[in-house]
């Protein structure tokens, strides 16, 4: 099992840097750095900050959208930033929740399958040094391209139609599905199925599970902490239906959520969270707590890596940095130990 982490990059870039650099030296493999533009820093001054001042981690968009930027625009920023970090570039691609939802759009406008897939495929295509057709009907490539960048691509998906596309177009896949074994079986299961059917390998595909996550030595502190990254994740459709109650407590999370107090830890929608919704959507408690559910999840066929995503830090909450620490010191150092 490797672990990655995500970062809401609200806090100033220097922090934000600081973060990934101390990442870096507590073992996580990859950085993904989310693309919200009205929520957070430029994504790509990030990312490029973060390559000139680290030397190991893995770094890129987790994930980048295709309604806010062109592909073609993506494509360039993304092998520029292999430039600074050659073998160290990967590119995490979704359809996007809290920059839609802030530029005025509903989940289910941009949300599709097939603008997935076509987004996939375009920047695939560009990369490796080819035309594509623009929706201008004209034909375009990176001019500037001296040679195929081969970075891999991360599709991201909960509902079974965007998990099947990852399965079918991605090097590999984000899986936003709960931490639920149950229901990330179910998930996973969609995502080999749409590699199946391209014909594809689906124990070649690298996925990843994105987990919301707090850690801390009081349980219910710990569990308050993630509960503005549990809203985020109710907003997402799933592969399986639950309960109803638990059906009817993501409703009212959903019509209650404001894009822009995205994921941070004190965000007022965080108050419709309830114990049940942490319990089925975090990485969250004390370190025993958390370690258990890792284990949980390591028994899940098909599973690769855990991408942790703390919280956006918020008053009377614990910094960012202390999170990643103890998460390290109690939870990814079992793995390195074993």
């Amino acid at each position: 099992m490797k672990f990655d982490l995500a970062i809401l990059a609200t806090e100033p870039l220097p922090d934000v840097v600081r973060q990934v650099q101390l990442a870096e030296r507590l073992g996580f493999d990859t950085a993904w750095i989310t693309d919200s533009h009205l929520v957070c820093r430029e994504l790509w001054v990030t990312l490029a900050a973060c390559a000139t001042a680290t030397s190991r981690i893995r770094l890129g968009p987790g994930v980048t959208v295709p309604h806010s930027r062109h592909v073609s625009v993506t494509a360039s920023a993304i092998a520029t930033l292999h430039d600074l970090a050659p073998g160290r570039v990967v590119i995490g691609v979704g359809t996007g929740g809290s920059s839609a939802q802030t530029m005025g759009l509903a989940l289910a406008q941009v949300g599709k399958a097939a603008t997935l897939a076509k987004t996939a495929i375009a920047l695939r295509d560009l990369l490796a040094g080819h035309a594509v057709r623009f929706d201008t009907g004209i034909d375009g490539r990176l001019a500037w391209l001296d040679a195929p960048r081969a970075i891999p691509i991360y599709l991201a998906g909960s509902g079974p139609r965007m998990l099947e596309t990852a399965g079918r177009l991605g090097d590999g896949a984000i899986v936003y599905a709960t931490v639920s074994p149950d229901v990330l079986r179910v998930a996973i299961e969609r995502v080999a199925a749409g590699a199946r059917q391209a014909g594809r390998d689906p124990a070649a595909l690298d996925v990843a599970l994105w987990a919301p996550m707090s850690i801390g030595r009081d349980r219910a502190s710990a569990r308050d902490h993630a509960r503005g990254r549990v809203a985020s994740a109710c907003r997402h459709p799933l592969p399986v239906r639950l309960p109803d109650e638990d059906e009817t407590a993501i409703r009212r999370v959903r019509e209650a959520y404001d894009a822009y107090e995205h994921a941070t830890a004190a965000s007022r929608h965080r108050t419709l969270v309830t114990d049940r919704l942490v319990d089925l959507m975090a990485l969250a408690g004390t370190p025993d707590d958390v370690a258990a559910q890792v284990d949980r999840l390591a028994e899940v066929p098909g599973l690769r890596r855990v991408i942790a995503f703390p919280q956006a830090p918020g008053a009377g909450f614990a910094a960012r940095e202390d999170i990643l620490k103890l998460f390290a010191a109690e939870v990814i150092s079992r793995w390195h130990t074993a």
